[in-house]
């Protein structure tokens, strides 16, 4: 960070600091409880998150190995990691603008496990050449993909959850968010 950007920064709490210590208790009270909401919604979305980062970046990594290869088969990685991609950024779009459900990443996540299914039969019948060829055995390209579908099949479990608000996480978030709504 550079000395204007830290300057700057300082100015900006000094200034928030001015501006609530002229307001009485209960305004500081509801920015205290505005920041446990917005903490209980994240920790609502964070397995989500982390877990469309973990297939994102496997399937990048697969993406990166089959394109050294130089196979067509590497279109299937990267669609994969694209569907991750965007279901990542919507996650954290959504906690961001205080969304209760994401919208796509679902959908998104059901055509990758289809895709990556119709990939690991292909892969047992065909070989594994044209999608895993840096593997000895095709099955070993069977468990990756098995792998991607589980994690894969995870996020879609926590997004049913958080849809029908049975998530562990609910419970608090609807306490926290209970509670500041009666002080505002």
């Amino acid at each position: 960070m550079s000395r204007k950007q830290d300057r700057k920064k300082r100015r900006q709490r000094a200034h928030e600091e001015i501006r609530l210590k002229d307001h009485p208790e209960h305004t500081t009270k509801f920015y205290y409880d505005e920041q446990l909401v917005r903490g209980a919604r994240v920790n609502r979305f964070m397995y989500v998150r982390y877990m469309s980062a973990f297939i994102f970046f496997l399937n990048l990594s697969w993406f990166v190995l089959i394109l050294s290869v130089g196979s067509w088969g590497s279109v299937v990685p990267l669609f994969n990691a694209l569907t991750a991609g965007i279901a990542l950024v919507e996650c954290m779009v959504g906690v961001a603008r205080d969304y209760e459900e994401l919208k796509y990443a679902g959908k998104l996540y059901l055509v990758s496990i289809a895709v990556t299914a119709l990939v690991a039969v292909f892969t047992l019948v065909a070989g594994r050449e044209m999608f895993f060829p840096f593997l000895t055995l095709p099955v070993y390209g069977a468990i990756f993909c098995l792998i991607c579908i589980a994690a894969e099949l995870l996020v879609l479990r926590r997004l049913k959850k958080m849809h029908d608000h049975t998530d562990k996480r609910y419970a608090r978030y609807a306490k926290v968010s209970a509670e500041a709504s009666n002080i505002s």
